[in-house]
């Protein structure tokens, strides 16, 4: 029973992909009708190193800022400022990734909707071309008819 599934499966997202094809590329083309441009490009989602955050103290106590100066933060206290720090660049380095997948999965569907929106144009201009052709030649029957038959 799953064998069967899955083979209905892909033998319908085969022939969506088929038609997909023959309504967005060869016929679209047949009637001179052009996609819109929708960039798919498929943004890194990695990331890199580069942006370290300084956590090293510069504040002291002589107002002359002397290099001689101590600071006035505890050795224990700047590594809990660290390590707060690093998770604040983790965090925020994972909001970054979460919004860029965000991005990728929102132009997925864009491409998707206008591909569908160009598919819909195709049929549009296909039953106008149908309709057209119907009326003309009703027409024409009608008055070949009404002409010769007294």
């Amino acid at each position: 029973m799953y064998r069967g599934l899955c083979v209905k499966m892909t033998f319908a997202l085969f022939s969506t992909l088929q038609l997909k094809s023959l309504f967005c590329q060869k016929l679209a083309a047949c009637l001179c009708m052009k996609p819109s441009p929708c960039p798919s490009l498929e943004p890194s989602l990695t990331f890199s190193n580069s942006q370290r955050v300084s956590t090293q103290d510069n504040c002291t106590d002589n107002p002359h800022g002397d290099k001689d100066s101590v600071p006035f933060s505890q050795p224990a206290e700047n590594d809990s400022v660290k390590k707060l720090l690093r998770e604040i660049r983790d965090l925020l380095n994972a909001q970054i990734h979460k919004q860029i997948e965000q991005c990728y999965e929102d132009d997925k569907e864009d491409k998707m909707k206008h591909d569908w929106i160009l598919a819909a144009a195709v049929i549009d201009r296909i039953c106008a071309i149908a309709f057209t052709i119907f009326i003309i030649g009703g027409t024409l029957v009608f008055f070949i008819l009404f002409a010769t038959h007294p």
